[in-house]
């Protein structure tokens, strides 16, 4: 597959066989991986991108995170697709997914975290 202009931000908190077979995907597909560090998490999702104007923050508090967390940054629908496809088929489940938007740029990783864990609970209802 050829090179592309997205990239992921990825925690997890657990690694194992699963976080090798997403990057493998990733890599495959020529997307960017920018792995997350748990003290990180209190940095702003603009700021794991590297994006402008969005600094990083000192000493940012740093909850622990349970579940594993995918960011996606610049995909089209059609890419999108195919890398849940790719996931699916490789027996790869995050349930904590989310897509970057100009409201998310701002928040901070746990924040992010937060909102999909209360989605997620909420849709398992």
């Amino acid at each position: 597959m050829s090179v592309s202009r997205e990239s992921v931000l990825y925690f997890d908190p657990n690694g194992g066989e699963q976080a090798a077979v997403l990057k493998s995907i990733l890599v495959r597909m020529g997307v960017r991986i920018r792995n997350v560090a748990p003290e990180a998490v209190g940095q702003t999702i603009g700021c794991l991108l590297g994006r402008k104007g969005f600094d990083a923050r000192e000493a940012p508090e740093a909850p622990a995170l349970a579940e594993p967390v995918l960011v996606l940054d610049g995909f089209t629908d059609k890419r999108l697709e195919i890398l849940l496809r790719e996931m699916k088929k490789n027996g790869v489940s995050i349930p904590y997914k989310a897509v970057v938007t100009e409201t998310n740029l701002g928040w901070l990783f746990h924040q992010l975290y937060d909102e999909l864990a209360a989605e997620h609970e909420a849709m398992s209802k």
